[in-house]
């Protein structure tokens, strides 16, 4: 396994790179090298935590509009116990929390289960894919020559939650392809590509494997392309 540049990473993302499961990285690397590449799947569990939180969050909403007198959320009802502007701001909340929940609960319950959005990992590049009826499309494609950095944003949060980490691809901007609907950071001639967080395995170990892929192919002349 070759050992990435850690000056290009910040002492929180090389944490995160020393403390990726040993085993699993080894599994990742032993079926590269043995199919030429290695595909980081959706979690099952993960989307379905997801989706169940946020339906949960969509009956807590909608028992709010039963529950709570009409008052405390139209500014038009007729008791006006509160200013206008809270019934007002308070309506909102509850809205624009439904819809947010709400396509979050469609999304994870009836889109990733028929999409399976995967990562390709390969000796070629990195390639992320949806099934559609009758085939695959495309979410994200670039190639290793054009991946500028590996990296990611690391946001420390307060006991009992965990850190967040957010995996981060930088590519030169005429070597991506993608889809229309996902999004990218325009950065000069590169853009920042944020790698989906519902794969299989903890973030940290999706960013070694890519942190140490990309240091793999730095000195090596790039092969053929073999997407398979």
């Amino acid at each position: 396994m070759t050992s990435p540049r850690d000056s290009e990473l910040s002492p929180d993302l090389q944490k995160e790179v020393a403390q990726a499961d040993p085993k699993r990285l080894h599994r990742w690397f032993d079926e590269l090298e043995r199919e030429g590449r290695v595909v980081l799947r959706t979690s099952f569990l993960r989307t379905a935590v997801y989706a169940l939180g946020a339906w949960v969050f969509v009956i807590f909403i909608t028992a709010g509009f039963i529950v709570l007198p009409v008052s405390t959320w139209n500014p038009f009802a007729g008791d006006r116990g509160i200013s206008g502007w809270m019934q007002a701001g308070m309506g909102l909340l509850f809205v624009a929390g439904l819809i947010l929940f709400g396509f979050g609960a469609l999304l994870w319950t009836f889109v990733f289960p028929v999409v399976r959005p995967r990562m390709i990992v390969s000796r070629w590049g990195i390639e992320s894919i949806g099934s559609k009826p009758g085939g695959v499309f495309t979410l994200f494609s670039v190639a290793w020559a054009d991946v500028v950095h590996v990296g990611g944003h690391f946001t420390p949060t307060r006991w009992p939650f965990p850190p967040i980490l957010q995996v981060m691809l930088t590519a030169r901007a005429d070597g991506v392809r993608r889809a229309r609907w996902v999004r990218v950071s325009a950065q000069g001639s590169t853009v920042v590509h944020g790698v989906n967080g519902m794969l299989r395995g903890r973030r940290r170990d999706v960013l070694a494997l890519l942190v140490h892929a990309h240091a793999a192919v730095q000195d090596v002349p790039e092969p053929e392309d073999d997407r398979g």
